[in-house]
Parts: structure tokens; C-alpha cells; sequence
């Protein structure tokens, strides 16, 4: 990886992160009705700019093009997404009750987007999808389709799933939901490596906003009942159970050979190094270190 490259790239995600850190400070603030489509609009833009961003830099000489085809799309395939994102949502759930807990904190709230998207009063049934589905197909664009496919063509594999792991939770610029994002973020971007298509982990994103919106609902309408006691054991319980389903299904994808075998390229530690230490990268921890550790901005 070329020193430009490198700056290029890292220079995407600090505008994706100063982006998504600007437009959450004033989204409160917004006088309207449907406060959740201008959250969505902003969660689609701090994706769409830093991607403009890529190709507007882009040397002459670098032939960089994302895998936008899926190849093998059956229902098997898919079954396996929904499984494997159905638990590791409930998964990261438990995850994000248990710091709640250790924190000590008022309230229990979700995230179900990098952007935290505020819904108003009159909440339709297309909202409702496109809460699901935009933040799901741009940052799986961005994130697995560019970031993750540019970094694989010059980092090994296991790096690039421990960066794009950090990368992601990162994003969410809150220490809380850290631990989830964390393993939320590294099963997206092992299922884009495992079935060379970002299109994977936009059915798996799909699936846990849904779920996400879904809890999210249950803890505000029956927290005053006591669900907040059971829920957490139930989402422990539910994860297992996908997870079974998962493999399951995985033994079956095998035995027909329908899994491409995820090869661990290696590369040398130069790019790696030429990525995580140019003026950018700096720039983006230092934000998120500003954001999530001392609350400046």
C-alpha cells in the first residue's frame, strides 16, 4: 500500500466520523415531524461522501473496484446470514446489558445504527423499513464494500478483520457500545470475506436493526413491568439457538462444498503499518479518543 493510498483511505473515515459526530450534535435540534428520515439521510450521506471522497483522489494508476455481485446467491446461503446475524444481535444485546450494568447507569438504550436515529411521534410503516434497510445497504457500501475490499488487497486477512472489527465499533463513538459493536462488526465483515460479497452483510445488518427496533420497542413499552429481568437470559438463550441453527445449516453448506474456503492471504506488515500510522489514521483515533474518552466534542 502505497504512503497517498494509505492517507486517502484513512482520510475517508475521519470525515465519515466528523460527519456522523456533526450531524448527531444538531439532529436533536431538527423542528420536524419526521426527524427519523433526516437521521437516515445523514447516516446515507456520511457513507455516500467519504466513497466520493475515494474515486475523487484516486490516482490515475490504481484500479480500485468494490465486488458489487454476489455470486451463488441461494437460499441456504441466506438462511445461514439470517441465523448467524439473528445471534450474534441477541448476543450483542447481552453484551450491551452487561456494561449497563457494570456502568450502573439511568437508562438502557440501543443503537441500532452507527448515527443514533430519532424517531417522532408519527412513526410510519415505511420508516420503519427504511430504518432497516438504508443504514444496512450504505454502510455495508462503504465499510465491507470499500474500505474492507481496498484494505484485503494489501493487508492480510486476519488484520484486516481485526481492523475493520475496530473500524466499525469505533464508528459508533461510544465506549458502551464498544464491546458489541466489536463483535457485531467482526461477523459482518468475516461473512463478506467467507462469501466474497458485501451483500451478506447487508442481510445480516437487515436482520439485527430488526431486531434491534424490536427490543428497543419491548424496552420502552414494558421496562415498568419488569421485562428488563428476563430479557437479557432470553437474548443469551435465543443467540444459542440461532448459533445451533447456523451450524446446522454450515454442515450442510460444507457437505456441498457450497462455502468458499476462506483463504488467510498473507501480505507484508508494511501496509499494515503505512495505514495505522499516516497523519489521518492519527487524526480519526485522536477524534474517537476526544469523543468516546473525554466528551469534548
Amino acid at each position: 500500500m502505497k504512503s497517498k493510498s494509505a492517507l486517502r483511505l484513512c482520510f475517508s473515515l475521519f470525515l465519515c466520523f466528523t460527519f456522523l459526530i456533526g450531524a448527531d450534535s444538531f439532529l436533536p435540534d431538527i423542528l420536524t415531524l419526521y426527524p427519523e428520515w433526516f437521521g437516515l439521510l445523514f447516516d446515507a450521506a456520511a457513507m455516500v461522501l467519504p466513497i466520493g471522497l475515494l474515486y475523487l483522489l484516486m490516482p490515475k494508476k490504481e484500479h480500485f473496484r468494490p465486488k458489487f455481485k454476489a455470486e451463488n446467491f441461494t437460499a441456504e446461503k441466506v438462511f445461514f446470514t439470517l441465523c448467524i446475524g439473528a445471534s450474534v444481535t441477541c448476543a450483542r444485546f447481552f453484551l450491551d446489558y452487561l456494561v449497563y450494568r457494570i456502568q450502573r447507569a439511568d437508562t438502557f438504550s440501543l443503537r441500532f445504527a452507527i448515527l443514533e436515529i430519532p424517531f417522532g411521534n408519527a412513526v410510519s410503516v415505511f420508516a420503519i423499513l427504511g430504518a432497516i434497510l438504508i443504514p444496512a445497504l450504505f454502510e455495508s457500501i462503504y465499510l465491507r464494500g470499500y474500505i474492507q475490499t481496498f484494505l484485503s488487497e494489501y493487508i492480510s486477512t486476519r488484520p484486516v478483520l481485526i481492523v475493520m472489527s475496530c473500524i466499525t465499533a469505533m464508528l459508533y463513538g461510544s465506549l458502551p457500545q464498544l464491546p458489541g459493536a466489536l463483535l457485531y462488526a467482526f461477523f459482518l465483515s468475516w461473512l463478506t470475506f467467507t462469501f466474497a460479497s458485501f451483500w451478506y452483510s447487508v442481510i445480516a445488518q437487515s436482520v439485527s436493526i430488526a431486531l434491534y427496533l424490536f427490543l428497543g420497542w419491548v424496552l420502552k413499552e414494558f421496562t415498568i413491568y419488569g421485562i428488563l429481568r428476563t430479557l437479557p437470559a432470553l437474548s443469551l438463550l435465543f443467540a444459542l439457538f440461532f448459533l445451533y441453527m447456523a451450524l446446522r445449516t454450515a454442515e450442510r453448506l460444507s457437505l456441498r462444498q457450497a462455502f468458499k474456503k476462506l483463504h488467510y492471504l498473507q501480505h507484508s506488515d508494511y501496509s499494515l503499518s503505512k495505514f495505522a500510522a499516516n497523519a489521518a489514521s492519527i487524526a480519526f483515533l485522536f477524534v474517537f479518543i476526544a469523543k468516546a474518552l473525554i466528551g469534548i466534542l
